[in-house]
């Protein structure tokens, strides 16, 4: 049996500042299906709690005393690939962004935005939803790593139709519903897009899509961008 505990998200908070932490760690407590199970300062301390604590998400500062956000994404995500990293930025920089995105990141919430943001895009990304703040994914795209031109021509057409679905913004269960399959075929669909278009994350599938082409840019595909 699955108890309450079992159930909930686990969280674990990772930034330098003290203050900053523990306000997250009170605030993310509060929401009854969240369970905050640690916090570290560092990406050397990231990786080792990540490793000890097995959360389902990470939400990561950017800036850390002995690296990036993307330096700890990218070691955390090589030993535990199941695990979500949504990182908290005050940066603007297309490039810096794309750093983290290409290390694994599933989501990006602006510092300076509010909780509630952050609530819904955990949520977001433990359904499998691709969720970015209004503009970005187009500027994601545009400072990407280069990729061969003919990426994505090996898709097939029942993977080109869940790309598309992750683009607009569906989560796997609605993926699940509209498909007529089960969540086990839709993560085999989805697994085979991210290694087709080198990606990490289905939020850096859809920005290497939107690149290449194989999907209508992000503003003529409302649903994935929140403002």
């Amino acid at each position: 049996m699955i108890t309450n505990e079992e159930a909930r998200t686990r969280i674990l908070v990772v930034d330098d500042h003290d203050l900053m932490a523990e306000a997250l760690r009170r605030a993310l407590a509060v929401e009854p299906e969240f369970a905050v199970v640690g916090r570290a300062a560092s990406v050397a301390s990231a990786v080792e709690a990540a490793l000890e604590l097995r959360p389902h998400v990470v939400v990561m500062d950017f800036r850390l005393p002995d690296g990036t956000g993307a330096d700890a994404t990218a070691l955390i995500k090589a030993d535990c690939p199941e695990v979500e990293v949504v990182m908290l930025t005050g940066l603007s920089s297309g490039a810096t962004l794309a750093r983290a995105l290409e290390a694994g990141c599933s989501g990006f919430v602006a510092k300076e935005g509010r909780f509630d943001e952050l609530v819904e895009t955990i949520r977001a990304v433990v359904r499998g939803e691709v969720r970015v703040p209004h503009g970005l994914v187009e500027d994601l795209a545009r400072h990407l790593r280069p990729r061969a031109p003919s990426l994505g021509s090996d898709l097939t057409s029942r993977e080109r139709e869940v790309l598309a679905l992750l683009a607009s913004g569906r989560s796997t269960n609605q993926m699940v519903n509209e498909l007529v399959v089960s969540v086990h075929t839709v993560r085999n669909h989805v697994r085979n897009i991210l290694t087709k278009l080198q990606s990490n994350s289905r939020l850096e599938a859809v920005a290497v899509a939107t690149r290449h082409g194989l999907i209508p840019t992000p503003s003529d595909t409302h649903p994935l961008v929140r403002s």
